[in-house]
């Protein structure tokens, strides 16, 4: 989930649960606290393309956060020194936590148990950036902008927060309609797919990108949820049995992307000497905003089959 909203999760819940109590230094508190994990952020600042693969991990990670949770918390011990550890432990530990939740709803995926495990779960119900999301967070706030309307804050901000609750549930509700529409074009095919997932798409949680694999070829389908309409929108073939994509494959950068990809394609882009080969992942490839995929990664491959990696 994008920063803004993570941030006014925090508010919400410092607004609702903890202003009156602990004071306005609740606040930016859960403001903060709420954006703990994303600290594994800082690795896109070396520029390497790779540093995706870092991208909620160690931040992200359930055997790492107590520890995070626990610095933050003293830091805000000697900011705020008349609060006690422990009432700062439990609104830092509540906001990382809930930022873990938020995260999950995405489809990319957080690693729970990294560095043990490079087990990527994620329930794909909510785009990354959800505009209905963020604006049902931010609603108690825009209405309490008149002074008059200040008292209500703490009233409002609790309403927000059981409706979007509703809200996710509504979504996953709509995941679970999309599932069932591409299932239906799955058995009209007459042959079970290798592969078949369903990726939310921006702009609402009525459209869904299926995705269903058969051999090297993925089928592509914008659904509507609500309807139960499932739109073919292409084909996309991946590589797989050419050699310079399996050796591209077997690098060490390769195998990564293997594990950290839901619906890999591999791509050759140039057949020349070497060969350019690209790899992509239909996770990140929107049929409704139409825009260029992102994450994608190259590498060069010579005739003997060396592979280079391309930044």
């Amino acid at each position: 989930m994008d920063n803004v909203t993570h941030t006014l999760l925090g508010v919400g819940l410092a607004n609702a649960f903890y202003r009156r109590r602990i004071g306005r230094e609740a606040v930016p508190i859960l403001a903060i606290a709420s954006n703990l994990p994303d600290l594994d952020a800082l690795v896109v600042l070396t520029g390497d393309p790779r540093s995706v693969l870092l991208r909620r991990t160690f931040g992200h990670s359930l055997l790492l956060l107590p520890l995070w949770v626990l610095l933050l918390a003293l830091i805000f011990r000697r900011v705020y020194p008349r609060h006690g550890l422990r009432a700062l432990l439990g609104m830092c530990a509540l906001g990382a936590g809930l930022h873990l939740l938020l995260d999950l709803v995405n489809s990319f995926g957080v690693v729970l148990l990294w560095p043990l495990s490079d087990w990527r779960p994620e329930l794909a119900t909510v785009f990354i950036v959800d505009l209905y999301l963020t604006g049902l967070l931010a609603l108690p706030l825009l209405l309490c902008l008149p002074r008059s309307r200040r008292s209500d804050l703490a009233g409002l901000s609790r309403a927000s927060l059981l409706v979007v609750m509703a809200y996710l549930l509504f979504c996953g509700g709509n995941r679970w309609l999309a599932e069932r529409a591409l299932a239906r074009e799955a058995a009209a095919l007459g042959s079970p797919p290798s592969f078949s997932y369903v990726f939310p798409e921006p702009l609402g949680p009525h459209r869904w990108r299926g995705v269903l694999r058969h051999a090297d070829t993925y089928r592509l389908y914008l659904i509507h949820s609500l309807t139960g309409e499932a739109e073919k929108r292409g084909e996309v073939k991946s590589r797989l049995e050419d050699q310079a994509v399996q050796a591209a494959r077997a690098s060490p950068l390769g195998i990564r992307l293997e594990r950290f990809f839901k619906a890999p394609v591999w791509e050759v882009s140039k057949p020349a000497s070497p060969v350019e080969v690209r790899a992509r992942d239909l996770r990140f490839s929107s049929l409704v905003l139409g825009r260029e995929p992102v994450f994608v990664f190259s590498f060069r491959v010579t005739p003997g089959g060396q592979v280079r990696e391309e930044r």
